[in-house]
């Protein structure tokens, strides 16, 4: 899920804990209203990643020189 359907920006500048809450309150109102559409398990919101990388390094050690 990437980002957690976040923007980088709003990652990168800690703004994702009130996002997250109102989108899971958002979640919570629709579930309450119509049960029936979630057939697999109550909604949750994605949890946003550590680290996200376009081309993982295969090895991060840093060699003395």
């Amino acid at each position: 899920m990437g980002l957690a359907l976040l923007t980088p920006a709003m990652v990168h500048y800690q703004q994702t804990g009130p996002i997250l809450q109102q989108r899971q309150q958002v979640l919570d109102v629709a579930y309450q209203l119509h049960p029936e559409r979630f057939v697999r398990q109550v909604p949750k919101q994605p949890e946003v990643p550590t680290e996200v990388w376009i081309n993982k390094p295969l090895n991060l050690e840093i060699k003395p020189q």
